[in-house]
């Protein structure tokens, strides 16, 4: 008998469809919805906040005000986040609904406030190594336990804004993909401004870069860096060089409490901050202004030659006088909003044959001063910037000691 090509057909149609609905269960892991029925949420991606918990008691409690718990799981099969006080790791697995965590590591610190974070902190791990189950409603994630009863509440985390925030790095990316702590006695720094511009210290030299955020999305493409060597400590510049190539990198970000993970296009943590310490906003005027950086060649910036230390110091009188690097100036300087304009500088006329170079750079030094059009102080820095808002020369707030 001739087998019936349309049911042959029908049932591998079928079959397929069996195929492709179990395969999004599983990759997607938790099912619901009040919303849409039968609607797939993928598991992976998002961090998710803790909302509430089920206490000793059986009742669903708040976390304490002032705190944060996270849980963020990974492609990888790692659940990573905050408890609250410490960070945590953990394994998970997860088959279509069915869910099951591996007892937490984590850090050992100690948080005194708010009152009782540590106790919270340890029925949130407790009840996560309990985990039976899953589920999620709208933004709402629920972990059950083994009799199907929530006993932790998440909701989703919307992308934090990054724009006017300030971070320090406190661990990177080793090329095996373990983090690795900064050097001791290194600072890099990312400053994000609401321009759209990404700006810092990578340990010795400065560097600016520009990014792109949509959503949780975020592109980040350098625009510049000074050129300095720093010897000391040993490794500064291949962790200078690690952490750019790092920040060349980053597709994603995610901020957790006052921490901050740029990760790659596949959900690799890449680089791991936490936030700066605020800097009051310094005064333009009564303030020694020390230049860390100016343009060479009208494009790429340079730092000050080795040696040499040029000042801005503007007085509340219209006049700013410094040091150029060799001889004393002074010069007339107007403000109005944020622009500026600075009249052509006098100075004394000695002559310096050391370092190599310095009078040129003097030279140079005074002639972008004449090319202020406009002015930023973003914290501690001060930039002074030409006609089309571009970075003439950047100094830092300080003692010339």
């Amino acid at each position: 008998m001739t087998p019936n090509r349309r049911t042959n057909e029908t049932i591998l149609a079928g079959a397929a469809l069996i195929v492709i609905a179990v395969a999004a269960i599983i990759t997607a892991g938790c099912t619901t919805g009040t919303s849409t029925p039968g609607a797939v949420v993928v598991l992976t991606g998002p961090s998710w906040s803790l909302d509430s918990y089920l206490a000793g008691n059986g009742t669903p409690t708040p976390v304490i005000p002032g705190s944060e718990v996270t849980a963020r799981f990974g492609d990888d099969g790692k659940v990573t986040g905050s408890a609250g006080c410490n960070r945590y790791g953990a394994d998970y697995h997860l088959e279509g609904t069915d869910l099951s965590v591996s007892p937490a590591i984590s850090t050992k610190m100690y948080c005194g406030e708010p009152e009782g974070l540590m106790e919270q902190e340890a029925r949130f791990l407790e009840l996560l190594s309990s985990a039976a189950g899953c589920r999620i409603e709208n933004d709402r994630l629920e972990i059950t336990d083994a009799s199907g009863a929530a006993v932790l509440t998440f909701v989703k985390m919307a992308p934090a804004d990054l724009a006017g925030t300030s971070w320090t790095l406190a661990s990177l990316a080793a090329e095996d993909g373990t983090m690795i702590p900064v050097i001791a006695d290194t600072t890099v720094t990312a400053a994000f401004g609401a321009d759209g511009t990404l700006g810092g210290s990578a340990g010795c030299n400065r560097y600016g870069a520009d990014y792109t955020r949509r959503g949780a999305g975020i592109t980040i493409e350098a625009s510049f860096m000074t050129e300095m060597y720093c010897g000391v400590p040993e490794g500064l510049m291949e962790q200078e060089d690690r952490y750019l190539v790092l920040l060349a990198n980053v597709s994603s970000y995610r901020v957790e409490g006052d921490r901050l993970i740029l990760t790659d296009a596949a959900g690799a943590d890449l680089l791991f901050f936490v936030q700066a310490e605020e800097v009051p906003e310094a005064p333009l005027t009564g303030t020694l202004w020390i230049l860390e950086s100016f343009t060479l060649n009208g494009d790429a910036l340079s730092s000050p030659i080795a040696g040499t230390t040029i000042t801005a110091e503007f007085a509340a009188d219209g006049n700013v006088a410094g040091s150029a690097g060799c001889n004393h100036y002074s010069a007339v300087f107007d403000v109005s909003g944020n622009t500026m304009t600075i009249g052509p500088a006098g100075s004394t006329k000695m002559y310096c044959g050391e370092p190599e170079g310095v009078m040129e750079q003097e030279a140079g030094y005074l002639t972008l001063l004449e090319s202020v059009a406009g002015y930023r102080i973003d914290a501690d820095r001060l930039d002074l910037l030409d006609e089309a808002g571009k970075r003439l020369l950047s100094y830092r707030a300080g003692s010339a000691d």
